[in-house]
């Protein structure tokens, strides 16, 4: 059983069973993989977003079109007294293979682009999926650790005020020391209130990321190389944030994609040369009582011993032809609107541009910031810890004080609230230097499910809490343990 920060105010929680073995942050993870929306979403819109490449590269590639139709014509020509009644079939295959288009070309960079900004974003997500399962099983730890303190810190009071009901029942103390004994315990029982709830939540929140109801968690080792960003300078942190930070490298997909976008619809206005062939087959046969009148079949321009032949109803019954060339093809004139959609795109490539500049200064800060914190926590934690120790003095001080006459009540219920309030702050000393570190390799694009398990290594595999039993009832304020 753990002596943490918090627990060591009392002996430590039974747990479930003997030699059970407690959850740790691999096993909330590998849940969580499988289990959150949010992630496995991520996951289908990242591989929805791998076919736009294939789409993309499709304008450069042959094309193949086919179209067949079967057809009845009842036609009546009044010149001749020409009458014809026939069934028909065409069937029409065209291939087409672009050799200049720019429109397209741009369109394929503008779909590498697409598919660089969407791995930036899945990136992104994965980092976001890193840090929702430290704070979902940190934020149990913490909510915990809030609870026992809160647990502690009642029964503490609640000794305290029917002590000062005793003396003052005896005459030792005046009446006013009841009301400020009273006082200070209905705020721990607000507190306490307010401990349970939060817990019961963290706990929740915790279930529903992962699918699964966990009775024990690891907890956090007592010693911990909780000594500040590394490497230790900033500048360091700074430059890999400037250029492999997701949400700068989905600025900057946005903006070379808009660039090309404005790109395509200059091309859009280009000439587009391809080479196209075709193949069709008309096949045609006379129905009923389809008369024979003056009719002429013109064929036009034939070449070598191409002869014309037709049925006794001058109907052609078969034909087949083929055709291969090149053609060129360009917009001339379109209201206007081409020209309208290439000013606006080359706009938006600059507003596009803009924002990836503003990502990096955003993103820079966010980094110092993340920095400052860490370096920060980790001071914050030594000093917390000395400040348990203080506490811990001072309230001997004040308890031999009120004792012997020379401090009222109030003193010592402040002391005794500034011991509990010190090791509140340690344990979220702790805790926020975790965070805070992943955020910081966050901001530079490092982070990964890698640092996890990593961090798990920080769980003692000996010691847990059991979340569904935090109740104090029976321990001693006499077992207070300083943190070393």
């Amino acid at each position: 059983m753990k002596r943490s920060p918090l627990k060591p105010l009392a002996l430590a929680i039974t747990l479930l069973s003997m030699g059970a073995q407690a959850a740790d942050l691999k096993q909330v993870a590998n849940a969580a993989w499988d289990y959150d929306s949010t992630w496995r979403a991520e996951r289908q819109t990242w591989e929805a977003e791998q076919e736009t490449l294939v789409q993309g590269r499709a304008a450069l590639l042959p094309t193949i079109d086919a179209r067949y139709g079967r057809y009845r014509t009842d036609r009546d020509i009044e010149e001749g007294n020409f009458n014809q009644k026939y069934d028909s079939e065409a069937t029409t295959v065209t291939l087409s293979q672009p050799l200049f288009r720019l429109d397209a070309w741009y369109g394929f960079k503008e779909a590498k682009a697409v598919v660089s900004t969407a791995e930036a974003e899945f990136q992104q997500a994965r980092q976001d999926f890193v840090l929702r399962v430290a704070q979902g099983y940190f934020g149990v730890l913490r909510a915990w650790d809030t609870l026992v303190s809160a647990q502690a810190e009642e029964k503490a009071i609640s000794r305290q005020l029917e002590q000062t009901n005793e003396r003052f029942e005896v005459g030792l103390v005046p009446a006013t020391e009841v009301e400020e004994a009273q006082a200070a315990y209905d705020l721990t029982r607000v507190n306490l209130i307010v401990a349970e709830q939060d817990f019961a939540i963290a706990r929740d929140q915790l279930e529903t990321l992962t699918g699964q109801r966990w009775e024990t968690l690891a907890e956090l080792r007592e010693q911990l190389p909780m000594e500040g960003p590394q490497p230790a300078t900033m500048q360091d942190w700074l430059d890999k944030a400037s250029v492999r930070n997701p949400q700068v490298l989905v600025a900057q997909g946005n903006a070379t994609a808009a660039g090309f976008t404005a790109d395509r619809q200059f091309g859009a206005m280009m000439p587009q040369v391809a080479l196209v062939g075709t193949y069709s087959h008309t096949h045609t046969s006379p129905r009923g009582d389809s008369a024979v009148g003056t009719y002429s079949h013109t064929h036009t321009s034939p070449r070598g011993d191409s002869a014309v032949g037709t049925t006794s109803s001058g109907i052609t019954p078969d034909n087949h032809g083929t055709e291969v060339g090149i053609e060129i093809s360009m917009p001339l004139f379109r209201g206007g609107g081409l020209n309208s959609q290439r000013k606006q795109a080359a706009l938006r490539a600059d507003a596009a541009d803009q924002l990836y500049q503003q990502a990096i200064r955003d993103v820079t800060q966010q980094t110092r910031t993340f920095y400052r914190t860490v370096e920060a926590d980790a001071l914050r934690v030594s000093a917390r810890k000395q400040a348990i120790r203080s506490a811990r003095a001072a309230l001997e001080a004040t308890q031999s004080g009120y004792e012997v006459g020379t401090r009222n009540v109030v003193d010592l219920l402040n002391a005794q609230q500034a011991l509990y309030g010190a090791l509140r702050d340690y344990a979220n000393a702790r805790y926020d230097y975790i965070l805070n570190t992943l955020n910081l390799k966050a901001a530079t694009g490092e982070l990964d499910v890698e640092d996890l398990a990593s961090l798990n290594d920080w769980l003692s595999d000996q010691e847990s809490l059991d979340l569904y039993d935090p109740d104090l009832e029976g321990q001693s304020e006499a077992q207070m343990v300083i943190p070393r």
